[in-house]
């Protein structure tokens, strides 16, 4: 845009008109920013700074790159990426065909710029922000960009209908039952306000697979995705290792010896002298080793690359002490192994393989143990007489107390669930069935804090096992489960390709849907240790991202196999 401004220039030109509306915005609110100089105080002047800069870089930067058409594609993927997917107005649909043409009535929108910079925005920039800076609204952000890439599937234009078939019918027929379900529940005994904070801590970003189910983005989008996983992956290492540098020690002298967990969750957010979102970042690490042993299986990466992204995410899993994920990650890996792929002739087991799978299982788990142990011997000065094994096991007995609160009210992972048995009939057997409503269990809510806890004077949260029972009942969580379920069984591979006949684009893709699969089933069996699936975006995003990366993958290959299969 010319510094001039001039009228000529804005019409010609759409998105210079959007930049200089923006500027003049800035221009006006100038005085008001001097005014607040002098006589305002620091901490909001610097937000109206922010507020300026961020104005300006979505004027004069995200704007255009959005606008970007998608012609530079990586060669050979399954089906071409045709275009940046074109979104009009109503008011041109009565155009027809003529609205492809309309010029300046029509915005053109990289969906897949859209998808990449949603995911940095989720896994990197709200984490980051909210680690730093202690602001969690800014964990709203993903909420909001979710609603705004609804509304774009609802603007969106196509060359021809998009055709569902019969499976994936009934996975949105369960996942749209599941949604009308938890949220006229919640309307109907906690009102409009907690149905919209629910609906945001919990299910929202369950559009993200709505979106991808209904054709948003394509193969080739979601491959560059699959790319810009691992960037995000590398930065969690040099701000892992600043947390254990210089936040870790200031948590132990804040808290004790005892209380340094939890500070270590590269980009992922929380409260560095509280409870950070380790977990997390260990699912995060979880789905990157499952594609790279993926990548591995399929032969396009080497034996060196894979050892050092295991050992990262190890790395990170331990530091951030992520039991979960210490433990059942070797028998993930294992499962991604056998599990059958696209491509034929890479899931072939033999005694070779299954053994070297068993003693890569078995160092992993020792190392890990190891250096845990020792972890918390010098935090809580344990028994020098007990193996390493035996002080880990012992660090994992509240887990699978029946009876086990602390002295916050919060319940151990398996009293919830026995906690529910016995009390889930609060207001009669409707609550059993259909739940009390989205956010009755939140016990970190200002906005719209749960009723349930409070009732009990107890924090019920502890797992997403537990707040599926509480908010949307038995029959809430069979729709929860069955949709992911569903789209398991209807999107598991099978061996369609020959691996000669693909380019490594194509073959990078699709190794990344065994790795999906098994990460989605990491997911389900972290739903009864914690809680984090139901209340943090940023794995909130990997699952749903997962799911709807099946959906995409799978259509692809039944549209370019040459079969017919579902």
């Amino acid at each position: 845009c010319a510094l001039a401004f001039s009228e000529e220039i804005a019409e010609f030109d759409p998105h210079c008109a959007t930049c200089c509306l923006s500027v003049r915005r800035a221009r006006r609110s100038a005085l008001l920013t001097v005014i607040e100089l002098i006589f305002g105080s620091r901490r909001y002047f610097l937000r109206i700074q922010i507020e300026q800069l961020l104005i300006i870089v979505i004027a004069f930067i995200a704007l255009p790159y959005f606008g970007v058409s998608y012609e530079n594609r990586p060669a050979g993927l399954l089906v071409p990426d045709l275009r940046a997917l074109l979104v009009h107005f109503a008011q041109n649909e009565s155009a027809g065909e003529n609205a492809f043409a309309a010029g300046a009535e029509n915005m053109q929108l990289n969906t897949g710029r859209y998808l990449e910079a949603y995911a940095l925005m989720t896994l990197v920039f709200c984490g980051t922000v909210q680690y730093f800076t202690g602001i969690a609204a800014v964990l709203w952000l993903p909420f909001f960009l979710v609603l705004v890439m609804a509304v774009l599937l609802l603007m969106q234009s196509r060359p021809q209908p998009l055709a569902l078939t019969g499976r994936e019918k009934l996975i949105l027929a369960l996942y749209l039952t599941f949604i009308v379900l938890g949220l006229v529940s919640t309307v109907l005994q906690s009102g409009v306000v907690t149905a919209i904070v629910g609906f945001k801590n919990e299910l929202a970003l369950s559009l993200l697979m709505f979106c991808m189910l209904l054709g948003m983005f394509s193969e080739s989008q979601l491959y560059r995705l699959t790319r810009l996983f691992y960037w995000i992956y590398y930065v969690q290492i040099p701000v892992a290792i600043y947390q254990v540098i210089f936040v870790v020690p200031k948590r132990v002298a804040f808290r004790g010896e005892d209380e340094k967990w939890d500070s270590v969750v590269g980009t992922f957010g929380g409260d560095p002298m509280g409870g950070g979102n380790t977990a997390a970042m260990g699912m995060f690490c979880l789905l990157i080793m499952l594609m790279k042993v993926s990548e591995f299986k399929h032969g396009i990466c080497s034996f060196k690359s894979l050892v050092i992204h295991i050992a990262l995410g190890f790395f990170l899993c331990v530091v951030g002490e992520v039991k979960f994920v210490i433990l059942l990650s070797p028998f993930l890996l294992a499962l991604l192994w056998i599990l059958p792929g696209y491509v034929s002739g890479v899931s072939k087991v033999s005694l070779r393989s299954l053994l070297i799978i068993a003693a890569g299982m078995a160092l992993l788990i020792f190392v890990a143990i190891t250096v845990l142990a020792s972890n918390y011997s010098s935090a809580f000065g344990g028994d020098p007489t007990k193996s390493a094994l035996s002080v880990f096991i012992d660090s994992l007995g509240y887990i699978f107390d029946t009876n086990y609160i602390m002295p916050s009210g919060e319940l151990g992972r398996f009293t919830t669930l026995f906690f529910w048995l016995q009390h889930n009939e609060l207001f009669g057997p409707g609550g059993m069935l259909f739940g009390y409503g989205l956010n009755a269990t939140n016990s970190g809510s200002t906005v719209s804090p749960g009723y349930i806890g409070v009732w009990y004077h107890l924090i019920l949260d502890s797992t997403a096992l537990s707040m599926l029972l509480w908010e949307v009942g038995i029959i809430g969580i069979i729709l929860f489960i069955g949709t992911i379920a569903s789209i398991l069984v209807a999107m598991r591979p099978k061996e369609t390709f020959s691996r000669h006949d693909l380019k490594l684009e194509d073959l990078q893709l699709l190794s990344a849907a065994p790795a999906f699969y098994v990460f989605v089933i990491g997911c389900l069996l972290s739903l009864p240790y914690s809680q984090i699936l139901m209340i943090i975006p940023m794995l909130q995003f990997l699952l749903w991202l997962s799911l709807g990366a099946l959906i995409v993958i799978h259509r692809a290959v039944r549209l370019n196999s040459g079969t017919h299969y579902e």
